[in-house]
């Protein structure tokens, strides 16, 4: 296996657990909201804040995978494991 394919494998695993770490904060964050609900103005600065640290977050592992290039297997990594996080908890929920 040369070199250049090992990169790509090691990049998509970590976009793949990074995805699947950030849905799974999202889905701890949503239920703090549901059981708490803070007032609107508490809420959007929650949103404002999840996101901004959902995006740095990101930008470590992008830059830790692919030295922040945004590349096809990351961004399917990423996303394949946001989606199998949220199906696996959807399935394992009900």
């Amino acid at each position: 296996m040369s070199q250049l394919i090992r990169e790509q494998i090691f990049g998509f695993c970590v976009m793949f657990f990074c995805g699947a770490g950030i849905a799974m904060l999202r889905q701890l964050f949503r239920s703090y909201q549901k059981d708490y609900r803070p007032r609107k103005s508490i809420f959007v600065i929650q949103e404002m804040l999840f996101w901004i640290i959902a995006a740095l977050i990101t930008s470590a592992c992008l830059y830790y995978a692919d030295y922040g290039a945004v590349t096809i297997h990351g961004v399917v990594g990423f996303t394949l494991g946001a989606f199998l996080w949220y199906n696996i908890r959807k399935h394992n929920a009900g």
